[in-house]
């Protein structure tokens, strides 16, 4: 009966033996997020005489010719009031007639700007003659310009946003358009400016 008690007493005490130990498990995320657009320049040079003044750009479903030479004679020539010209060429764009901006982004609420405009257009030309649209590529979010929008319409501008669900890869194309009036009083040594669009991309 000492037996059986001590040998109990002997496996109570090894049940109760025992190591432990642990370890953390943990986990960082960066918030993401960032905008990239490729274009370094829209111009619209009418002393572009490279270009036949047959080319078209179309945004939003209307085509428009491309600012050159021989456009501009046209205009000059037939005109009576305005006509809204596409840029000659878009530096940095690899060949597009738009600019591709990309968000990235593990927000799911985000929105993309005009935030500020540096610079003017002289006169007799504006700021207001100029339009932007926005076109979704792909991605999420939706384009607030619905149609080709002056860049003064509003400070800051918004072009594009996503209310929820905006985590991933968006990309957008975005175009500018420039207004001519054929009242215009072009200087003798002729016009040159230029403005600075800034953008910036944020989140609640």
């Amino acid at each position: 009966m000492r037996k059986l008690v001590a040998l109990i007493a002997l496996l109570a005490g090894l049940a109760l033996a025992q190591a432990t130990d642990s370890h953390t498990v943990s986990v960082t995320i960066p918030s993401v997020l960032s905008l990239q657009i490729d274009a370094t320049d829209f111009l619209f040079d009418f002393s572009d005489a490279s270009l036949t003044g047959s080319e078209t750009v179309t945004v939003d479903g209307t085509p428009y010719t491309k600012a050159s030479l021989a456009a501009y004679n046209t205009f000059i020539d037939t005109a009576t009031g305005t006509q809204t010209f596409a840029p000659t060429s878009v530096a940095g764009a690899g060949g597009n007639d738009y600019a591709t901006a990309t968000v990235r982004t593990n927000r799911a609420q985000w929105t993309v700007n005009i935030s500020s405009i540096g610079g003017s257009l002289a006169g007799p030309l504006s700021n207001s003659r100029v339009s932007v649209f926005a076109d979704k590529a792909s991605g999420k979010g939706a384009s607030w310009t619905s149609v080709p929008t002056p860049i003064t319409a509003a400070s800051p501008l918004t072009l594009f946003s996503a209310g929820s669900g905006g985590q991933g890869k968006s990309v957008y194309k975005i175009y500018y358009l420039l207004q001519m009036d054929i009242n215009d009083d072009i200087p003798l040594t002729g016009y040159n400016a230029q403005i600075t669009i800034n953008y910036t991309l944020t989140s609640p």
